[in-house]
């Protein structure tokens, strides 16, 4: 099976190659249509089979299971790039507006494309699954004995609040990042190679080109949006520096200029959602108005896969259509004890023909899993609402929507969610709507504190990928531009080896961040538009769409567009707007940043960077 795998794809290769040789000028549309055939036959028949080559890579990681996961990842590299080129000679031809877009689509379909050369697109793909690798298995030993992985690391900096331990688990994980460096360098220098073969100016231009519009009008409105939110955040980072030089003292955290990286109960300090209890006291701290839903989903002793048939049961409620027997049967939901697995939660399309729908996650009993287990679900009831889409078509409007769908889902667990199913009573679910500051501080702390790090990440690769950051600067870049934009620092000065950017899973693993941003702002603009379809009148963060049909029959008909319409096209279909907008997260928060602005009246806000 595998040998006539390789030679159907080596075989579509040539046929490809030969077409591609034709004159411009004596192709027509019914070329058109025979090369998008192929591509949809090729997508059914060997999509399949490297999925499930990626899945055991990232669920068995041992030498073989990388070598096959570099093979595959070689192979269709080659097939990609020799696609983008036979679209590339139809540029001219007269094609429906369906047909051109799917071209489009096929010549922007990388992330790090190697020139059209065998071994080159062996060396990418080799040092990709190596990267993914080192990052699954990463651990870091203090002596014998006294080895972390990344979950174990990630339990100091999430509970601790002993500075020096929070210190020790902070540099440790990020020591894995180091042996990453030349490696990802070079994986760049390649790809920067492959894009300006495929007509691009190299990497950042590919990256950026492919949200259906010019890539520096794209990265305008980005920045537009986030001078809207930014009065948001610096209010949230003003009080919280404030609330935290007060519990560890001005020695580790001044109540000026940026705060230590290590204190904010996030290993990449991208959100701060477990140092609520430091930085938020009730009025009155009696009435105890926090919901702990891990300390109810212990005493329920609801287990790991119970956790998702909940989430499951809310897009049911919605009128989606239930998971297939093989979603239980074929997914990774507990670590196992046996093998190294890459635990970074994620949601897989394995066969759209076979409905083959997965999630790879490592789920814990917590209540950040529960919310992160809803947004993977997210993902996968996305893959369902668009299997009946061509191949090419079968994705995000843009990649943005994808993330923005899982996190829409998470501003609907409010207090009377929780209630309807059975977490808690409805006189608790009063009592926690009584102290609005608290249910909007809890969502702040991840929703708020994570907008300007989704923005900084592809702000780094660019400066990289363009060879403004020089190899000597990477890692100061990475500080410098962490303080400009989320003014957090380093807790103390790095070694000059440092790699600390491979310390986070999506840039060894190649993942466009943009997408995380992108989600931050949409998954608000859909939370108020579909609270304003169903009638909600009350304050827009106690809309919960549960169980409200209307609220699915409005989403289902934007997600099943998959990406056959420019992204536009699908945000208005939603939300009556073709504008990316933070006005709906201002919206949301309000009450929040009004109590904000009465904290900071009398402190110093701001900081240098």
């Amino acid at each position: 099976m595998h040998k006539l795998l390789l030679s159907t794809l080596l075989l579509s290769i040539v046929v490809i190659s030969s077409c591609s040789s034709q004159q411009a000028s004596t192709l027509n549309e019914s070329d058109v249509e025979t090369f998008l055939e192929r591509v949809e036959l090729e997508d059914k028949t060997l999509g399949p089979v490297a999925s499930s080559a990626y899945w055991i890579g990232s669920n068995f990681i041992t030498y073989d299971s990388q070598k096959v996961v570099a093979d595959y990842g070689k192979r269709f590299q080659l097939l990609a790039l020799e696609r983008a080129r036979q679209a590339a000679t139809f540029d001219k031809v007269l094609v429906s507006e369906e047909n051109r877009r799917k071209l489009n689509l096929i010549k922007n379909s990388f992330v790090m494309p190697s020139p059209l050369d065998d071994a080159l697109a062996g060396e990418i793909a080799g040092i990709s699954a190596e990267l993914d690798a080192m990052y699954g298995a990463g651990q870091h030993c203090f002596g014998e004995g006294d080895c972390y992985d990344l979950e174990a690391f990630e339990a100091v900096i999430d509970n601790s609040r002993d500075p020096d331990e929070l210190l020790k688990a902070w540099e440790g994980w990020r020591n894995i990042g180091k042996p990453m460096k030349d490696m990802y360098l070079r994986m760049v220098e390649i790809g920067n190679l492959g894009a300006k073969d495929l007509g691009y100016d190299g990497l950042t231009d590919l990256w950026f080109s492919q949200y259906d519009m010019p890539a520096d009008d794209f990265l305008a409105e980005t920045d537009r949006v986030w001078d809207e939110l930014k009065p948001l955040y610096d209010a949230l980072h003003c009080h919280v520096r404030n609330e935290l030089s007060e519990h560890y003292g001005e020695a580790v955290v001044s109540k000026k200029g940026s705060m230590p990286a290590h204190v904010l109960g996030n290993m990449w300090g991208q959100s701060w959602a477990n140092i609520y209890d430091l930085v938020y006291t009730p009025d009155n701290p009696t009435a105890d108005t926090n919901i702990d839903l891990t300390k109810i989903l212990e005493e329920k002793d609801i287990g790991e896969i119970e956790m998702v048939e909940i989430a499951e049961n809310f897009f049911l409620s919605l009128g989606f259509e239930p998971l297939p027997k093989t979603f239980w049967e074929r997914s990774l939901f507990i670590k196992p004890q046996d093998h190294n697995v890459v635990c970074h939660a994620s949601a897989w399309d394995l066969d759209s023909d076979a409905n083959d729908l997965r999630v790879k996650m490592c789920i814990e009993r917590n209540a950040e899993d529960f919310s992160t287990i809803h947004h993977e679900l997210g993902h996968i009831f996305y893959y369902q609402a668009y299997s009946q889409q061509p191949s090419i078509f079968q994705g995000g409007a843009n990649d943005g929507f994808h993330e923005a769908v899982g996190d829409l889902l998470t501003l609907s667990i409010t207090p009377d969610y929780y209630h309807k199913i059975g977490m808690i009573t409805e006189a608790e679910a009063i009592n926690a709507k009584s102290d609005p500051i608290s249910l909007l501080m809890q969502q702040a702390l991840d929703g708020v504190v994570s907008v300007p790090w989704t923005l900084m990440l592809d702000k780094w690769r660019a400066g990289v990928f363009s060879g403004e950051t020089s190899e000597a600067e990477l890692n100061n870049s990475w500080w410098e531009l962490r303080e400009y934009y989320q003014g957090i620092k380093a807790p103390r000065e790095r070694d000059a080896d440092a790699f600390d950017p491979g310390a986070k899973y999506h840039i060894p693993g190649n993942t466009p961040y943009t997408r995380y941003y992108l989600a931050k702002i949409l998954q608000y603009q859909f939370h108020e538009s579909l609270c304003n379809q169903i009638g909600f009148e009350g304050p827009l963060h106690e809309c919960s769409i549960y169980n409200n049909e209307l609220a699915g029959e409005q989403l289902r008909a934007m997600l099943s567009l998959g990406q056959s319409q420019e992204w536009q096209v699908a945000l208005e279909a939603l939300t009556g707007t073709r504008t990316l907008s933070g006005k709906s997260m201002l919206n949301y928060y309000k009450p929040l940043k009004d109590w904000l602005d009465l904290q900071n009246a009398s402190r110093s806000c701001g900081w240098e960077g």
